[in-house]
């Protein structure tokens, strides 16, 4: 009995001991942690003083479509590093005026109207769908506009716009050449989102992508109005597809489950909103080689403003927040408004002064992405756009694994 006892207590205490040392191990890996971020973001230089403000919309409220919340998550935290760690511009801090809006004509349009009466320096660009009806009011009050996602042909043609990178048009041709020239799509099905700018983008972009290197182009758009996405996977997996594309930001896990499930084993090649890590992790082996194509290095890459762009994000953004392309370009946009005018004082920040600056010179730093020449000569058909290099990526055993180590900007000469 007195040996049962004893090799109870010993238990007992092996067990204690293990629960300290894991503990104490726990506690120095996170002290570790701590300190490897704190060495990544730097020596804090606080911002002091009255804010200079920007003015952005952004669409975080879904009506029927996606919604972008990501893009105002990532912004914010990259502002609030820079105010913290990097001495905001010329020692100020920098401010965001936010409008959410749901990227309806009307929504963003009050949007701009709240902005603008607001007085900011300039707009930043963030993800919305109604800029035709936002960027012409932000000229008439000698607003520049500056970065964000190009989701139409308006941001990226506008006399007051400067696109560092862009982010969906280019994208779409490389993903559909991809299809036919490298991964033997013949016949090639994209499931897009069943409204005017999904089936826009379908057809202006990845059709011509497509046929530039003989494969045919089917559109199986999802209809607006669908609860689901299944009926529109099944046709296009029954298509005699050996490629599909997805073209549809708001439904990625959702289509990458129902290819799955609809017995998909032909090449699935995605617009990169479907690759964020939390999408992926999300979708399982339903993820496994999809391909995609964006202009941004990946924390998989492991260089400094990768290992830079993680820190921020693991400091100041929400935890699961999806890093995708609205993230990414928020986080490059911010960075690079901070590069070209940190040692500017605010008054200087008129709209001529701002687009006079950034459209000089070239090959000026352009954070996490290819460096950024504003001569519109990126792509020729938008003129505001100052960088079209794109890397490609697919995802291995779950993880982002970028294919070739240079960006591309084969195509461009496609966009009309």
């Amino acid at each position: 009995m007195r040996i049962k006892t004893l090799a109870i207590a010993l238990a007992a205490i092996c067990a204690a001991m293990a629960v300290a040392i894991t503990t104490t191990a726990g506690a120095r890996t996170s002290r570790a942690s701590a300190r490897s971020s704190s060495s990544i973001l730097g020596k804090p230089d606080a911002a002091k003083g009255k804010p200079v403000v920007f003015g952005a919309d952004n669409m975080n409220v879904p009506s029927g479509g996606p919604a972008f919340p990501e893009s105002s998550e990532a912004a914010t935290a990259m502002v609030d590093y820079i105010n913290a760690y990097k001495g905001g511009l010329d020692g100020r801090p920098i401010k965001i005026d936010w409008c959410a809006t749901d990227g309806t004509p009307s929504g963003s349009s009050s949007c701009a109207k709240q902005l603008i009466a607001d007085h900011p320096v300039a707009i930043l660009g963030a993800s919305d769908l109604a800029t035709a009806d936002t960027i012409p009011a932000y000229a008439k009050a000698h607003l520049a506009y500056l970065g964000g996602m190009d989701f139409t042909p308006v941001e990226a043609t506008a006399s007051n716009s400067v696109i560092f990178n862009d982010t969906a048009q280019l994208g779409n041709v490389l993903g559909g050449e991809y299809a036919a020239q490298h991964l033997g799509g013949k016949k090639v099905a994209v499931i897009a989102f069943g409204n005017t700018q999904g089936e826009f983008s379908a057809n202006t972009y990845w059709k011509p992508g497509v046929e530039k290197f003989g494969g045919s182009y089917s559109l199986f758009p999802v209809p607006v109005t669908s609860a689901t996405v299944t009926s529109t996977v099944e046709e296009a997996v029954t298509s005699g597809a050996q490629v599909i594309g997805l073209e549809d930001p708001g439904q990625c896990l959702a289509l990458l489950q129902a290819l799955k499930e609809a017995g998909w084993t032909g090449k699935t090649i995605s617009i990169d909103t479907c690759s964020a890590p939390v999408t992926v992790q999300a979708a399982g082996a339903a993820a496994n080689g999809m391909y995609w194509f964006q202009p941004f290095q990946l924390s998989s890459v492991g260089n400094a403003q990768t290992k830079l762009a993680a820190a921020v994000l693991a400091k100041y953004a929400p935890k699961n927040i999806p890093i995708d392309s609205p993230a990414l370009t928020e986080l490059s946009t911010v960075m690079d408004i901070w590069s070209a005018f940190h040692t500017t004082a605010p008054s200087k920040l008129t709209e001529t002064y701002i687009l006079k600056t950034l459209r000089s010179g070239s090959n000026h730093p352009n954070f996490l992405a290819q460096a950024y020449t504003c001569n519109g000569k990126a792509i020729p058909a938008f003129k505001a756009v100052c960088n079209a290099g794109y890397y490609e990526y697919h995802i291995v055993n779950g993880k982002a694994v970028r294919i070739g180590t240079t960006a591309t900007s084969e195509g461009a000469g496609l966009i009309k």
